[in-house]
């Protein structure tokens, strides 16, 4: 009978710590407070490298995305003329294509790869661009309006692209490509929830990059607490999704646009990982200089065949001049290890 007494006890005592461990783990992912699950890709950026990323004079860059064909990496990302400021894209954004390398740059300018098209869906825009390939297909995924996805292909990173129809009602596309060819897609969706238009998150599938996409709940908002989000970039390791994006509002972090990290095991209910920034507006460079930049936004991760990051690019917004992509070097971060 002691012997049961005993064995009853321990065995109480592990759920109890058990029980105790989940409730920390909840506590922390969705709410950014106690011990986050695993630690944070804060702690393995290395400062920006001072001559790296990419930096043209005449146009104004944003929206960074790398794929590496060969020996070469080809950065796609938004541009527009200069001349226009910040508010230029709405009407002058296009796709550019400039290669390196080098994964940490400097990168070339080459061309320009697409541009907005009168009497099509896409006569506003392109922008947000995304690259991935999936199978033998280069795809670009871009915006035109708010709520306007759609999709370029080539069997050459240098083209020439075939444009799809609009595929997807929301922006900001983060397209993940699986294994077998599948696609999930994160994106924001502007909706009103009470008196508040909230920039949620949204995601939703297709079993080939040609569609057709489902979204993959009803639920408004993927992310807890009606937290917004901007930019996202994913990537799949240890089992799940993985997601930095911009903290629109600042409601997770308590500072607006600055980087912040969730991550899914389903794709469908999303964690705060923890309230500290991924990134802020300020950028510290491998010789010492820190520059403090007007706005910092649109993150992007290269990851590694083995699931490891191990570079971070930001499009970064000077006191004055041009939009610029920066790049920072990251130590093989790997999610929950």
């Amino acid at each position: 009978m002691k012997n049961f007494f005993h064995l009853y006890f321990f065995i109480l005592c592990s759920l109890l710590i058990t029980s105790v461990h989940a409730q920390e783990v909840y506590v922390g992912s969705d709410q950014g407070q106690g011990q986050p699950a695993f630690e944070s890709i804060k702690n393995s950026i290395k400062p920006a490298i001072k001559n790296g990323g990419l930096a043209i004079d005449s146009l104004f860059l944003w929206c960074p995305s790398v794929i590496k064909v060969g020996d070469t990496y080809h950065m796609f990302a938004s541009a527009w003329p200069a001349k226009y400021g910040m508010a230029g894209w709405t009407q002058y954004s296009r796709c550019i294509r400039a290669t390196s390398k080098n994964l940490f740059g400097p990168y070339v300018y080459q061309e320009t790869v697409l541009e907005k098209r009168d009497g099509f869906w896409d006569s506003e825009r392109v922008h947000n661009v995304k690259i991935v390939k999936s199978g033998s297909k280069f795809i670009i995924y871009y915006i035109s309006t708010a709520n306007e996805t759609g999709y370029a292909e080539a069997t050459s990173i240098t083209g020439p692209w075939k444009r799809s129809e609009k595929m997807i009602s929301f922006s900001n596309p983060a397209p993940l490509v699986k294994t077998d060819g599948s696609i999930y897609m994160l994106g924001r969706l502007s909706v009103k929830i009470g008196e508040a238009q909230v920039r949620t998150a949204r995601a939703c599938t297709a079993s080939s990059y040609q569609g057709p996409y489902t979204l993959v709940s009803d639920t408004v908002n993927l992310f807890p607490n009606n937290y917004e989000l901007e930019d996202p970039t994913i990537w799949w390791a240890n089992n799940q999704y993985n997601v930095i994006c911009t903290d629109f509002a600042g409601k997770a972090t308590g500072i607006n646009k600055v980087g912040v990290q969730y991550y899914s095991p389903d794709g469908i209910r999303y964690h705060l990982l923890t309230k500290e920034p991924v990134n802020t507006s300020s950028i510290a460079y491998d010789d010492g200089a820190v520059t403090k930049f007007k706005r910092v936004e649109r993150p992007f991760v290269y990851v590694d065949e083995k699931g490891k990051v191990v570079a971070y690019f930001l499009a970064c917004m000077p006191e004055t001049g041009p939009g610029v992509i920066v790049v920072h070097p990251v130590n093989n971060y790997y999610p929950g290890k």
